[in-house]
Formats: structure tokens, C-alpha cells, sequence
């Protein structure tokens, strides 16, 4: 694990405590009845703290896409390279939803090619199957 992610990681811990901590006064705050304007407040807080959390983790999978592309040799090929940064800039996507990025990408795409290459990344373990027919990298 490079300083990088250890750095993210502490970051994230981070932000999941102070929101943790955020949505206990905001509980407190709502069960008393006493202050409803700053419980109100510390939910907009807590909003805010919960929007950088999404783009840490995208940071993340796009950090751990990275390093697999340049370990792994069978991740070669352009069209796992979309499918994997896609996944890592959308969480998760079905196949039809990455034909389209590939298409975009490289202007054109075959179902049948982003779903060998969807059962080859599943083979290798670094996505696996989400909710219905969706598909997310393995964290």
C-alpha cells in the first residue's frame, strides 16, 4: 500500500467518524426538541462531509485500477482498461451501461466483446457481480 492510499484511507476513517459523530448530535438534538434550527444545521454539516466521501473512494478505485492494469499483462487490451475505469468512476454499471462508455471511448463496441471482456475481469477477480445484473471492482 503506497502513502497514497494509506493517506486516502486515514482520510476516509477521517471523514466517517466526524460523520458519525455529526449524526449522533443531530439525533440527540432531534430527540430533545429543544434546538430543531441546529439540528437542522448539523444535517446540512453532515450533507457537506458526506459529499467528499464519494469522490475519496472514486479516487481509491481509480487508484487500485491503476495498479492492477500495470501488474497485470491480461488487462492489456483498451476495452478492459475502459471497463475498469468506468467502474472505478461509477461504482457500478450492467453491461449494457459499459458498452455504451466503450462505445464513447472508442467509437465503437460489440455487447458480445464488453461481455467477454466483463467474465474475463470477473475470472480474474478484480470485479465481481453487484445488485441485478450490475457489476463493481472488488474493493
Amino acid at each position: 500500500m503506497s502513502s497514497l492510499d494509506k493517506e486516502l484511507k486515514s482520510l476516509s476513517q477521517k471523514l466517517e467518524e466526524v460523520i458519525r459523530r455529526l449524526d449522533y448530535i443531530e439525533t440527540v438534538l432531534m430527540e430533545g426538541q429543544k434546538y430543531p434550527e441546529v439540528a437542522q444545521i448539523i444535517g446540512g454539516f453532515k450533507t457537506g462531509a458526506l459529499l467528499y466521501g464519494e469522490p475519496l473512494k472514486m479516487i481509491r478505485r481509480l487508484l487500485a485500477v491503476k495498479r492492477f492494469i500495470d501488474r497485470n499483462t491480461a488487462v492489456s487490451d483498451e476495452v478492459s482498461r475502459i471497463i475498469l475505469n468506468a467502474l472505478a468512476m461509477k461504482d457500478q454499471m450492467n453491461v449494457s451501461e459499459l458498452t455504451r462508455v466503450v462505445a464513447q471511448e472508442r467509437g465503437t463496441a460489440s455487447r458480445v466483446t464488453v461481455r467477454n471482456r466483463v467474465r474475463r475481469l470477473l475470472e480474474l477477480g478484480i470485479i465481481e457481480k453487484a445488485m441485478g445484473f450490475s457489476y463493481r471492482l472488488v474493493e
